[in-house]
Protein backbone atom coordinates (compact mmCIF):
# COMPACT_ATOMS: atom_id res chain seq x y z
CA UNK A 1 0.00 0.00 0.00
CA UNK A 2 2.78 2.46 0.89
CA UNK A 3 4.56 1.87 -2.43
CA UNK A 4 1.28 2.41 -4.31
CA UNK A 5 0.76 5.69 -2.48
CA UNK A 6 4.26 6.90 -3.36
CA UNK A 7 3.77 6.00 -7.03
CA UNK A 8 0.43 7.79 -7.24
CA UNK A 9 1.73 10.92 -5.47
CA UNK A 10 4.76 11.00 -7.74
CA UNK A 11 2.46 10.80 -10.75
CA UNK A 12 0.41 13.75 -9.54
CA UNK A 13 3.46 15.84 -8.73
CA UNK A 14 5.01 15.22 -12.16
CA UNK A 15 1.77 15.62 -14.11
CA UNK A 16 1.68 12.04 -15.36
CA UNK A 17 -1.28 9.70 -15.65
CA UNK A 18 -1.96 9.29 -11.94
CA UNK A 19 -4.91 11.37 -10.81
CA UNK A 20 -5.90 13.06 -7.60
CA UNK A 21 -8.90 10.76 -7.64
CA UNK A 22 -6.52 7.81 -7.25
CA UNK A 23 -5.00 9.32 -4.12
CA UNK A 24 -8.45 10.11 -2.72
CA UNK A 25 -9.54 6.49 -3.36
CA UNK A 26 -6.51 5.20 -1.42
CA UNK A 27 -7.17 7.71 1.36
CA UNK A 28 -10.81 6.59 1.52
CA UNK A 29 -9.66 2.98 1.85
CA UNK A 30 -7.22 3.85 4.63
CA UNK A 31 -9.89 5.87 6.44
CA UNK A 32 -12.36 2.96 6.34
CA UNK A 33 -9.65 0.74 7.84
CA UNK A 34 -9.02 3.21 10.66
CA UNK A 35 -5.58 4.35 9.47
CA UNK A 36 -6.52 7.92 10.28
CA UNK A 37 -3.23 9.84 10.17
CA UNK A 38 -2.10 8.39 6.83
CA UNK A 39 -5.52 8.92 5.30
CA UNK A 40 -5.60 12.55 6.44
CA UNK A 41 -2.11 13.13 5.06
CA UNK A 42 -3.14 11.80 1.66
CA UNK A 43 -6.27 13.95 1.47
CA UNK A 44 -4.16 17.04 2.12
CA UNK A 45 -1.42 15.87 -0.29
CA UNK A 46 -3.93 15.45 -3.12
CA UNK A 47 -5.39 18.92 -2.54
CA UNK A 48 -1.93 20.48 -2.27
CA UNK A 49 -0.49 18.83 -5.39
CA UNK A 50 -3.60 19.39 -7.51
CA UNK A 51 -5.16 22.52 -5.99
CA UNK A 52 -7.68 22.98 -8.82
CA UNK A 53 -8.74 19.34 -9.08
CA UNK A 54 -12.38 18.98 -7.93
CA UNK A 55 -11.82 15.35 -6.88
CA UNK A 56 -8.99 16.37 -4.56
CA UNK A 57 -11.00 19.26 -3.14
CA UNK A 58 -14.12 17.12 -2.62
CA UNK A 59 -12.18 14.27 -1.04
CA UNK A 60 -10.61 16.55 1.54
CA UNK A 61 -13.97 18.27 2.13
CA UNK A 62 -15.80 14.99 2.80
CA UNK A 63 -13.09 13.94 5.22
CA UNK A 64 -13.21 17.23 7.13
CA UNK A 65 -17.01 17.23 7.21
CA UNK A 66 -16.98 13.80 8.85
CA UNK A 67 -14.44 15.03 11.39
CA UNK A 68 -16.58 18.02 12.42
CA UNK A 69 -14.93 20.80 10.37
CA UNK A 70 -18.13 21.90 8.63
CA UNK A 71 -17.15 25.47 7.71
CA UNK A 72 -13.84 24.46 6.12
CA UNK A 73 -15.58 21.60 4.32
CA UNK A 74 -18.14 24.01 2.87
CA UNK A 75 -15.39 26.23 1.44
CA UNK A 76 -13.65 23.23 -0.15
CA UNK A 77 -16.88 21.84 -1.62
CA UNK A 78 -17.72 25.25 -3.10
CA UNK A 79 -14.25 25.46 -4.62
CA UNK A 80 -14.65 21.97 -6.05
CA UNK A 81 -17.82 23.09 -7.86
CA UNK A 82 -16.08 26.19 -9.19
CA UNK A 83 -13.30 23.94 -10.51
CA UNK A 84 -15.80 21.87 -12.49
CA UNK A 85 -17.03 19.28 -10.01
CA UNK A 86 -20.46 17.69 -10.39
CA UNK A 87 -22.85 20.22 -8.83
CA UNK A 88 -25.48 17.58 -8.05
CA UNK A 89 -23.12 15.20 -6.25
CA UNK A 90 -21.31 17.97 -4.40
CA UNK A 91 -24.59 19.73 -3.68
CA UNK A 92 -25.84 16.62 -1.90
CA UNK A 93 -22.84 16.89 0.43
CA UNK A 94 -23.29 20.63 0.89
CA UNK A 95 -27.03 20.65 1.66
CA UNK A 96 -26.86 19.16 5.20
CA UNK A 97 -23.86 21.36 6.04
CA UNK A 98 -25.70 24.51 4.96
CA UNK A 99 -28.80 23.44 6.88
CA UNK A 100 -26.84 22.60 10.04
CA UNK A 101 -25.11 25.99 10.04
CA UNK A 102 -28.23 27.96 9.16
CA UNK A 103 -26.87 29.10 5.78
CA UNK A 104 -30.30 29.14 4.16
CA UNK A 105 -29.47 31.51 1.31
CA UNK A 106 -26.63 29.23 0.23
CA UNK A 107 -29.01 26.26 0.46
CA UNK A 108 -31.28 27.97 -2.06
CA UNK A 109 -28.33 28.25 -4.45
CA UNK A 110 -28.15 24.47 -4.87
CA UNK A 111 -29.83 22.69 -7.76
CA UNK A 112 -33.53 21.69 -7.52
CA UNK A 113 -32.44 18.08 -7.89
CA UNK A 114 -30.70 18.44 -4.53
CA UNK A 115 -33.06 20.80 -2.70
CA UNK A 116 -36.70 20.03 -3.49
CA UNK A 117 -39.66 22.40 -3.61
CA UNK A 118 -40.73 22.02 0.02
CA UNK A 119 -37.15 22.36 1.26
CA UNK A 120 -36.72 25.48 -0.86
CA UNK A 121 -39.90 27.00 0.58
CA UNK A 122 -38.64 26.26 4.07
CA UNK A 123 -35.22 27.74 3.29
CA UNK A 124 -36.86 30.94 2.01
CA UNK A 125 -38.98 31.19 5.15
CA UNK A 126 -35.98 30.56 7.39
CA UNK A 127 -33.97 33.10 5.43
CA UNK A 128 -36.52 35.70 6.49
CA UNK A 129 -36.83 34.24 10.02
CA UNK A 130 -33.31 33.11 10.97
CA UNK A 131 -32.62 30.47 13.59
CA UNK A 132 -31.50 32.08 16.86
CA UNK A 133 -30.22 30.79 20.18
CA UNK A 134 -31.25 32.35 23.49
CA UNK A 135 -29.40 31.31 26.64
CA UNK A 136 -29.04 32.96 30.08
CA UNK A 137 -25.59 31.47 30.62
CA UNK A 138 -22.71 29.97 28.65
CA UNK A 139 -23.31 26.56 30.27
CA UNK A 140 -26.72 24.93 30.51
CA UNK A 141 -27.48 21.81 32.57
CA UNK A 142 -30.27 19.48 31.43
CA UNK A 143 -31.37 16.05 32.58
CA UNK A 144 -31.48 12.86 30.55
CA UNK A 145 -31.83 9.11 31.02
CA UNK A 146 -28.86 7.07 29.88
CA UNK A 147 -29.51 3.64 28.40
CA UNK A 148 -27.33 3.13 25.31
CA UNK A 149 -28.50 0.34 23.02
CA UNK A 150 -27.61 -1.25 19.69
CA UNK A 151 -30.51 0.42 17.84
CA UNK A 152 -28.71 3.76 17.65
CA UNK A 153 -30.01 5.41 20.83
CA UNK A 154 -27.99 6.80 23.72
CA UNK A 155 -30.97 7.43 25.97
CA UNK A 156 -33.81 9.91 26.19
CA UNK A 157 -34.49 13.44 27.35
CA UNK A 158 -37.38 15.87 27.64
CA UNK A 159 -37.32 18.71 25.11
CA UNK A 160 -39.82 21.50 24.56
CA UNK A 161 -41.24 21.89 21.08
CA UNK A 162 -43.24 25.10 20.66
CA UNK A 163 -43.54 25.21 24.45
CA UNK A 164 -44.86 21.65 24.82
CA UNK A 165 -42.74 19.05 26.64
CA UNK A 166 -42.01 16.02 24.46
CA UNK A 167 -40.05 12.88 25.30
CA UNK A 168 -37.22 12.51 22.76
CA UNK A 169 -34.79 9.70 22.03
CA UNK A 170 -31.13 10.75 21.72
CA UNK A 171 -30.07 9.12 18.46
CA UNK A 172 -26.81 8.59 16.59
CA UNK A 173 -28.51 7.08 13.54
CA UNK A 174 -30.84 10.02 12.84
CA UNK A 175 -29.93 13.63 12.13
CA UNK A 176 -31.80 16.75 13.19
CA UNK A 177 -35.03 16.90 15.16
CA UNK A 178 -37.82 14.55 14.12
CA UNK A 179 -41.37 14.65 15.50
CA UNK A 180 -43.89 11.82 15.25
CA UNK A 181 -46.97 12.63 13.18
CA UNK A 182 -49.05 10.93 15.88
CA UNK A 183 -48.36 13.49 18.61
CA UNK A 184 -50.34 16.69 18.95
CA UNK A 185 -47.17 18.77 18.80
CA UNK A 186 -46.75 17.86 15.12
CA UNK A 187 -49.85 19.87 14.26
CA UNK A 188 -48.23 22.95 15.81
CA UNK A 189 -45.20 22.82 13.54
CA UNK A 190 -44.93 24.99 10.47
CA UNK A 191 -45.04 22.41 7.67
CA UNK A 192 -44.19 22.85 4.01
CA UNK A 193 -45.82 20.93 1.19
CA UNK A 194 -44.49 19.95 -2.22
CA UNK A 195 -45.78 22.00 -5.14
CA UNK A 196 -48.12 20.55 -7.78
CA UNK A 197 -46.30 19.00 -10.73
CA UNK A 198 -46.67 20.23 -14.29
CA UNK A 199 -49.09 17.34 -14.96
CA UNK A 200 -51.49 18.56 -12.30
CA UNK A 201 -50.70 15.84 -9.77
CA UNK A 202 -51.84 17.05 -6.34
CA UNK A 203 -49.06 17.91 -3.91
CA UNK A 204 -48.28 15.46 -1.13
CA UNK A 205 -47.51 16.45 2.43
CA UNK A 206 -43.77 16.66 2.87
CA UNK A 207 -42.01 15.89 6.15
CA UNK A 208 -40.18 19.22 6.00
CA UNK A 209 -41.08 21.52 8.89
CA UNK A 210 -39.98 24.31 11.23
CA UNK A 211 -40.49 24.51 14.99
CA UNK A 212 -41.11 28.01 16.33
CA UNK A 213 -38.97 27.05 19.31
CA UNK A 214 -36.97 24.13 20.71
CA UNK A 215 -36.15 24.24 24.42
CA UNK A 216 -33.35 22.33 26.14
CA UNK A 217 -33.45 23.30 29.78
CA UNK A 218 -32.99 27.07 29.97
CA UNK A 219 -31.65 27.21 26.41
CA UNK A 220 -34.12 28.08 23.66
CA UNK A 221 -33.59 28.01 19.90
CA UNK A 222 -36.15 29.74 17.71
CA UNK A 223 -37.14 28.91 14.12
CA UNK A 224 -35.51 25.49 14.06
CA UNK A 225 -35.59 23.11 11.05
CA UNK A 226 -37.36 19.85 11.88
CA UNK A 227 -39.02 16.87 10.23
CA UNK A 228 -42.29 15.03 10.75
CA UNK A 229 -42.31 11.26 10.30
CA UNK A 230 -44.36 8.17 11.05
CA UNK A 231 -42.76 6.60 14.11
CA UNK A 232 -43.77 5.17 17.47
CA UNK A 233 -41.56 7.39 19.64
CA UNK A 234 -42.80 10.98 20.19
CA UNK A 235 -39.59 12.65 19.00
CA UNK A 236 -35.92 12.15 18.18
CA UNK A 237 -33.02 14.53 18.68
CA UNK A 238 -29.87 13.64 16.78
CA UNK A 239 -26.38 13.79 18.24
CA UNK A 240 -25.58 16.22 15.43
CA UNK A 241 -27.92 18.72 17.12
CA UNK A 242 -26.49 18.15 20.59
CA UNK A 243 -22.97 18.05 19.14
CA UNK A 244 -23.20 21.73 18.20
CA UNK A 245 -23.44 22.38 21.95
CA UNK A 246 -20.42 20.22 22.90
CA UNK A 247 -22.36 18.20 25.50
CA UNK A 248 -20.83 16.47 28.51
CA UNK A 249 -22.83 13.43 29.59
CA UNK A 250 -22.79 12.11 33.16
CA UNK A 251 -24.64 8.77 33.13
CA UNK A 252 -24.31 8.43 36.89
CA UNK A 253 -26.25 11.57 37.77
CA UNK A 254 -28.32 11.84 34.59
CA UNK A 255 -27.03 15.33 33.92
CA UNK A 256 -25.85 16.79 30.63
CA UNK A 257 -23.97 20.08 30.35
CA UNK A 258 -24.42 22.02 27.10
CA UNK A 259 -21.90 24.65 26.00
CA UNK A 260 -23.51 27.53 24.13
CA UNK A 261 -20.22 28.28 22.35
CA UNK A 262 -19.94 24.70 21.11
CA UNK A 263 -16.31 24.71 22.23
CA UNK A 264 -14.65 22.25 24.59
CA UNK A 265 -11.69 23.49 26.67
CA UNK A 266 -8.47 22.11 25.21
CA UNK A 267 -7.29 21.12 28.67
CA UNK A 268 -10.38 19.10 29.53
CA UNK A 269 -8.89 15.96 31.14
CA UNK A 270 -9.64 12.55 29.73
CA UNK A 271 -8.83 10.00 27.05
CA UNK A 272 -9.49 11.23 23.51
CA UNK A 273 -10.96 9.05 20.78
CA UNK A 274 -11.33 10.31 17.17
CA UNK A 275 -14.86 10.28 15.79
CA UNK A 276 -16.39 10.04 12.33
CA UNK A 277 -19.90 11.42 11.86
CA UNK A 278 -22.47 10.98 9.12
CA UNK A 279 -26.20 11.48 8.75
CA UNK A 280 -26.81 7.91 9.92
CA UNK A 281 -24.09 7.19 12.48
CA UNK A 282 -21.48 8.44 14.90
CA UNK A 283 -18.42 6.23 15.05
CA UNK A 284 -15.49 6.13 17.41
CA UNK A 285 -11.97 4.95 16.52
CA UNK A 286 -10.86 2.31 19.00
CA UNK A 287 -7.99 -0.16 18.60
CA UNK A 288 -7.60 0.72 14.92
CA UNK A 289 -11.26 0.19 13.96
CA UNK A 290 -14.32 2.40 13.59
CA UNK A 291 -17.13 1.31 15.90
CA UNK A 292 -20.59 2.85 16.13
CA UNK A 293 -21.19 4.63 19.42
CA UNK A 294 -24.36 2.55 19.74
CA UNK A 295 -22.50 -0.79 19.63
CA UNK A 296 -22.48 -2.71 22.94
CA UNK A 297 -18.73 -2.40 23.66
CA UNK A 298 -18.76 1.38 23.17
CA UNK A 299 -22.15 1.83 24.79
CA UNK A 300 -20.92 0.08 27.93
CA UNK A 301 -17.81 2.26 28.00
CA UNK A 302 -19.83 5.48 27.65
CA UNK A 303 -22.48 4.28 30.07
CA UNK A 304 -19.95 3.90 32.86
CA UNK A 305 -17.97 7.15 32.59
CA UNK A 306 -18.47 10.86 32.15
CA UNK A 307 -17.86 11.74 28.51
CA UNK A 308 -17.90 14.77 26.22
CA UNK A 309 -18.78 14.94 22.54
CA UNK A 310 -16.33 17.46 21.08
CA UNK A 311 -17.90 17.49 17.63
CA UNK A 312 -15.94 20.46 16.30
CA UNK A 313 -12.67 18.65 17.03
CA UNK A 314 -13.95 15.30 15.82
CA UNK A 315 -13.44 13.47 19.09
CA UNK A 316 -14.98 12.06 22.24
CA UNK A 317 -13.27 12.87 25.52
CA UNK A 318 -13.73 10.09 28.04
CA UNK A 319 -13.13 11.32 31.56
CA UNK A 320 -12.51 9.56 34.85
CA UNK A 321 -13.81 12.52 36.84
CA UNK A 322 -17.25 13.47 38.05
CA UNK A 323 -19.23 16.09 36.20
CA UNK A 324 -18.03 19.65 36.73
CA UNK A 325 -20.39 22.17 35.18
CA UNK A 326 -17.54 24.66 34.80
CA UNK A 327 -15.31 22.39 32.64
Amino acid sequence: MRRAVRVVLLGIATGHTASAQSVVAIADSLLRRGVLERAESLYYDAARLRPHDPAARSGLARYLAGRGKSRVAITLFEEAMRFGGDSTLIGADLAPLYLGLGQYRSLLGLRPAVVGGAERDRARWLGAHPTRMIAPDSLITVFYQSWPDSTGHLGRMAIRINGRVVDALIAVNTSGIVVSDSVATATRLRRFTARPTAGGVPPTLDDVAVADSIGLGRLVCTNVPARVAQMSTPAIIGTDVLGRLAPTFDPGTGRMVLRVSGLVPSRLPGDRFPTWSSATDLKLLQDGAWISVSQPQVARMLGGRVWTLDAKSGQIVLSRWGLDARH
